[in-house]
């Protein structure tokens, strides 16, 4: 008998189509709902930091979202928690889309590395296999949605050069990337010990 090897891309597509069913599904939507509103409120409490750059904690409900829930609803808490957001808190600044767009895929990329994958019964391999995962997450995100998008986005609502915001965008991130990957690792932690990652799967 012909061994099946692996399909990678069958698999994530499974995994996504299964995330999907997460806002079908009563017990989905209620935590969507609950981590919606978690996202609006953290998204009005922004840490200063240098040059009018902001830290807020939404990426933690994005993650948490992507962790549990799966890549789709954690693309919808995303979007729909930073228009709700700035609806609740409107002198956070303009309301711009392509933000939106990026909380959009924040939570998915969160959720593509992070929901439902398998790990090994070995604690260690476990441990390792799930650290990689957010650690390439968290980077992801951080190069590709918050200094390469979020800048160019910040370039385009203030008609300013990319160059003026970058320098200081890709120092903040740099910098606070450790933080994501840790808080990350430990939502990730949590829900896999409290066995809260697998009731939705």
């Amino acid at each position: 008998m012909q061994k099946k090897l692996p399909n990678p891309a069958g698999d994530l597509f499974k995994r996504i189509v299964r995330s999907a069913g997460n806002l079908t599904d009563v017990r989905g939507l209620v935590l969507s709902g609950v981590l919606l509103g978690l996202h609006a409120v953290l998204g009005g409490l922004k840490i200063p930091f240098a040059l009018d750059n902001r830290i807020t904690l939404t990426f933690a409900v994005n993650a948490a979202v992507g962790i549990i829930l799966g890549p789709v609803p954690a693309a919808v808490v995303g979007g729909a928690g930073d228009v709700l957001g700035y609806l609740i808190n409107p002198g956070g600044g303009p309301y711009f889309p392509g933000f939106t767009l990026s909380g959009m895929l924040g939570g998915f990329i969160y959720g593509l590395f992070l929901y439902g994958i398998t790990l090994s019964p070995d604690r260690k391999k476990a441990t390792a296999k799930s650290a990689l995962l957010v650690i390439l997450s968290c980077a992801v995100v951080t190069f590709f949605v918050n200094i390469v998008l979020n800048t160019y986005w910040l370039s385009v609502l203030y008609k300013k050069a990319f160059a003026i915001f970058s320098a200081a965008r890709i120092i903040k991130n740099l910098v606070v990337y450790p933080l994501h990957a840790v808080v990350v690792f430990a939502l990730f932690t949590l829900t896999e010990r409290t066995g809260i990652r697998k009731k939705y799967l």
